[in-house]
């Protein structure tokens, strides 16, 4: 496939997505990944996605050795392990633990029976340009060394944070530089208890700057005894590798004590908005490439599968136009950020509160119940934290002694609530996006919660 329609390079969840619907749509679909073809969908990764995304992509749930674990609560504890949060009863926190490997594979192969081409074993160079025109890619043939040029209409760049394709060009349309506060690095690990859990069905998470310096601790099932717990900590200068803090972790918790490793494994993630364009010419971001991730956790799967079918969709459409520049294929960005895209930028907001607050004060906010789980779906729905004057005295009552906690609380609130309205109201075409881009960095600049 020397001359396909598309191609695109990386075979995770997005990647896998993206093709199949390009394939779906009659489109000469290539997909490229470095990995060997049984490997498709190992990831370092919490392993946890939502049942509401595969309901708003139409993917068939997982199924049989897909699933790990039924997910259908969670527990979010502060810094001292007292009053913990406890999430339960949410249908659109209902899930899964994915077995990522099996996961990956079944995608792999809903693409390639769409019709999508897949060739493993390959590095990816970088891209094929006519002026700021991405034609093609280049590749090496791991196995027999030798360099390929492909020529396509639309270039997919779904490498994962590596982004092979968007950090080698030059555009001013394409962010490059994601700074260190943007980006978590984590290690985690797969491990068999010596007990089996009394609820199999709930995640756990950890808050608190002894656990993890601006980020969390977690633990998810992948069964009765098995689990993947990690750390994940954000611009992690000087204060140690993720890696040590969860050995830390590992020895105070008394849930993991005398638990067996089965795998260990470090990486990084952006937790940050979405790039501020998903596309130039002839290119097309999607997954964590595309900073589609959740920036208070880092789950980016189901964000990059409901990228994948829009994006399948506005590349059909922008060839038969015959327009691929940045706006025959702008409207990848107009559909998927005033939608799904806003609640992710809006957690932003929430993300940055998060890690200013003391350990002290967010043992305050549990014990008094300043958020409540509610807040906390709100928050993930991308409805923000919509504080009512009735609720807000309740809430000063409840927290007299910590106004600034409060005030701090009340700000993020409004922030997110004006995020939000910005991203809903994304601009229709790429002249449009710099002052666009002002008013979401003057946001995001205020976002000071120290």
């Amino acid at each position: 496939m020397k001359k396909p329609d598309v191609v695109i390079v990386g075979a995770g969840s997005a990647g896998c997505v993206t093709a199949r619907r390009c394939a779906e749509l009659g489109l000469k679909t290539l997909l490229l990944d470095r990995k060997p073809m049984e490997e498709i969908g190992q990831k370092v990764c919490g392993d946890e996605v939502s049942k509401a995304h595969f309901e708003a992509t139409g993917i068939d749930y997982p199924e049989g050795d897909e699933i790990s674990s039924v997910i259908g609560g969670a527990d979010v504890y502060p810094p001292n392990m007292k009053n913990e949060l406890k999430i339960r009863g949410w249908a659109e926190f209902d899930g899964w633990t994915v077995n990522r490997l099996s996961f990956g594979q079944r995608l792999l192969r809903e693409a390639i029976s769409a019709g999508a081409h897949f060739i493993p074993n390959v590095h990816v160079g970088g891209p094929m340009m006519i002026g700021d025109q991405v034609t093609g890619i280049e590749y090496k043939d791991l196995m027999s060394k030798d360099i390929e040029i492909v020529k396509s209409k639309v270039v997919v760049d779904a490498s994962g944070f590596a982004a092979v394709i968007r950090n080698k060009l030059e555009n001013p349309l394409i962010e490059k530089n994601i700074a260190k506060e943007d980006i978590a690095l984590c290690y985690r690990e797969i491990l068999s208890l010596k007990m089996p859990l009394a609820e199999p069905e709930v995640a756990r998470v950890f808050l608190g700057g002894e656990i993890a310096p601006k980020g969390y601790a977690w633990i998810f099932p992948k069964g009765v005894q098995e689990i993947n717990a990690g750390v994940g900590i954000t611009g992690g200068e000087g204060r140690g590798s993720p890696k040590s803090y969860f050995k830390r972790f590992k020895e105070q918790y008394p849930l993991l004590f005398g638990a067996k490793l089965i795998e260990g494994k470090g990486g990084a993630v952006p937790v940050r908005r979405p790039l501020k364009s998903l596309v130039g010419d002839g290119i097309a971001f999607v997954g964590d490439s595309a900073l589609q991730v959740n920036p208070i956790h880092g789950g980016g799967i189901g964000a990059g599968m409901r990228a994948g079918v829009i994006l399948g969709e506005v590349v059909r459409g922008a060839i038969a136009m015959r327009d691929i520049s940045a706006n025959g294929l702008w409207s990848y960005n107009t559909r998927y950020f005033p939608f799904f895209g806003q609640r992710l930028a809006s957690l932003e907001i929430f993300r940055r509160f998060l890690q200013a607050v003391s350990d002290d004060d967010m043992n305050f906010g549990f014990e008094r119940r300043l958020l409540e789980a509610e807040d906390l779906m709100a928050a993930n729905r991308g409805d923000g934290l919509s504080l009512s004057t009735v609720d807000k005295l309740k809430r000063v009552k409840r927290g007299a002694g910590r106004i600034s906690l409060l005030m701090k609380l009340q700000k993020a609130a409004g922030l997110m609530k004006k995020l939000s309205k910005l991203y809903s109201n994304y601009p229709n075409s790429p002249d449009k996006l710099d002052s666009w881009e002002k008013s979401v960095l003057d946001i995001i600049e205020s976002a000071n919660f120290e």
